[in-house]
């Protein structure tokens, strides 16, 4: 940790805050890791290191501490993320003000990465609809990127609670079975157990709950390649490596490009959901209503 010599002391002039610096903090703070932030800002971890161990100079107060191999904010950091999240927010509206784009038509929507793929489309769509609004699509890993100011509504795969927060189901999922168009699917899907199976780790029973809804019993549905995320198989199944069983709202766009078929009915449920989420401070804003009814009714 930094060691304080005390404020930066008054030479005659205000020294100006350090802003780059300032950046580093409130993504530091909203992500509490030094390695996400830097990815966020696309520097490195050492150049956030650096950045932070300015401003603790600068302010003379310690804003972080460490725990474990993590860190979390002292009651300083507390304090002063929240003024530079606020601060950092008004001078994005100022910007696009004079880019003459108003805070009130740009609307930034959130999207966990199952649920980007989905949303795209649907965005067009929005656009289309209501031009008059600029869609800013930010991909965020949890609700709490959802309490920064940010980001005015988001689709989530996950529910939110929190009484800050409103919440609103959307789309209940379903899993399919995939391939890319260059294999040749066997004619009884029980012939599927002798194929490569590929496996997302999300949904660990999926193949064994497929093959029970199609009738199959006891089916060898456990090996094959496992994958951390559903986008990962997905490109494996496109690629011509095996059969994915995989979101049905995330194969929708590679469905109507051909560069998947879905050769088997027979879905089942994931048991998740996508839920709408957005702020309640935000809930009577225009821009966030129109998204709102747009996905209500019948954009899923």
């Amino acid at each position: 940790m930094v060691k304080y010599a005390g404020p930066v002391e008054d030479v005659g002039k205000t020294p100006r805050t350090p802003l780059n610096a300032v950046r580093a903090f409130e993504s530091a703070a909203r992500l509490l890791s030094y390695t996400k932030a830097a990815e966020e800002l696309g520097v490195t971890q050492g150049a956030v290191s650096r950045q932070i161990a300015t401003l603790e100079r600068y302010l003379g107060r310690q804003l972080f501490r460490r725990v474990g191999r993590g860190i979390e904010l002292t009651y300083t950091g507390a304090q002063f993320s929240q003024e530079a999240r606020r601060a950092l927010a008004g001078l994005e509206s100022a910007v696009a003000r004079i880019m003459r784009r108003p805070d009130s038509a740009v609307l930034t929507i959130g999207a966990t990465n199952d649920a980007s793929r989905w949303l795209v489309r649907r965005l067009t769509e929005f656009q289309r609809a209501h031009r008059s609004v600029s869609v800013h699509l930010r991909v965020i890993d949890s609700t709490a990127d959802m309490h920064g100011g940010g980001v005015d509504i988001a689709v989530l795969g996950e529910p939110a609670p929190s009484p800050s927060l409103s919440m609103v189901e959307i789309l209940r999922e379903d899993l399919v079975i995939v391939c890319g168009p260059d294999l040749t699917p066997p004619r009884k899907a029980s012939a599927l157990t002798g194929e490569t199976l590929l496996h997302i780790v999300l949904y660990p029973n999926a193949w064994a709950d497929w093959f029970a809804a199609v009738g199959i019993q006891n089916a060898d549905s456990q090996l094959g390649p496992l994958y951390d995320e559903p986008s990962l198989a997905i490109e494996a199944a496109i690629q011509g490596q095996g059969y994915a069983i995989a979101p049905k709202p995330a194969v929708e766009a590679d469905l109507a490009a051909g560069r998947l078929i879905s050769p088997y009915g027979g879905a089942v449920a994931s048991g998740r959901s996508y839920y709408l989420v957005w702020p309640k401070a935000k809930d009577r804003l225009e821009k966030v209503r129109l998204f709102r009814s747009f996905m209500m009714n019948g954009a899923v």
